[in-house]
């Protein structure tokens, strides 16, 4: 059997799409994702310690006690500050229960509407930086719910994104799936199942995941 025949029998051995609701919300990760929404955050506690700046607390603030369509309009118009605080909160909050937090309401920014990928990728590119940095080093924590919440986004923006994801961040997040696949006993795995077959239907993915030895999982 040659490697893609391979790799077409892993894609068809997967669940059902990761934006297919009848499925996902039966997850684990959605599952949780429902209490880390009810915990809202004290964003003043950390303004007040100087944890975050006034800007980030005046933009999450407004960001966070509104509705969707006031929510589509502020992105509109403050599509850059909106990346900027994500990824200033995601860079200097320590606290898992309120990085859990931040993560969902990232990811829950794009389930609304797919273009939203795009206000990380000007961001980023106005700022001559990686657009994956952040999101990358978030899987190296020990939380469950952040680094699975986080591979969710990175498949997101790696397959709505206009541009592809390449190179040395694309085999380190393939990688890392390869090796969530592998890992006993994890109870996040249909999450990442979905992730996979999401990013498997990019040609550019399939080939990159080939090379990392993706297939012997």
């Amino acid at each position: 059997m040659s490697n893609f025949s391979k790799l077409d029998a892993v894609l068809s051995s997967l669940p059902d799409d990761i934006e297919k609701s009848g499925v996902s919300a039966t997850s684990l990760l959605q599952q949780k994702a429902i209490d880390v929404r009810n915990n809202r955050v004290n964003w003043q506690s950390y303004k007040q310690s100087q944890m975050i700046s006034n800007e980030d607390f005046n933009f999450i603030t407004m960001f966070d006690n509104t509705t969707l369509e006031k929510r589509a309009q502020i992105l509109q118009t403050h599509g850059h500050q909106c990346a900027k605080t994500f990824v200033s909160l995601m860079g200097h909050i320590a606290k898992d229960q309120t990085v859990q937090y931040i993560l969902t309401m990232i990811d829950d920014m794009l389930q609304e509407d797919k273009t939203r990928v795009e206000i990380f990728g000007d961001y980023a590119r106005k700022q001559h930086e990686s657009v994956w940095t952040p999101f990358l080093s978030m899987l190296s924590r020990s939380d469950g719910f952040i680094v699975n919440q986080t591979s969710r986004i990175i498949a997101k923006m790696a397959c709505w994104n206009k541009g592809t994801m390449e190179g040395a961040d694309l085999q380190f997040y393939l990688t890392w799936l390869k090796e969530q696949l592998r890992l006993p006993n994890n109870e996040y795995l249909q999450t990442v199942a979905r992730c996979l077959q999401m990013m498997l239907r990019i040609d550019e993915y399939r080939f990159a995941f080939v090379n990392v030895d993706g297939i012997s999982t």
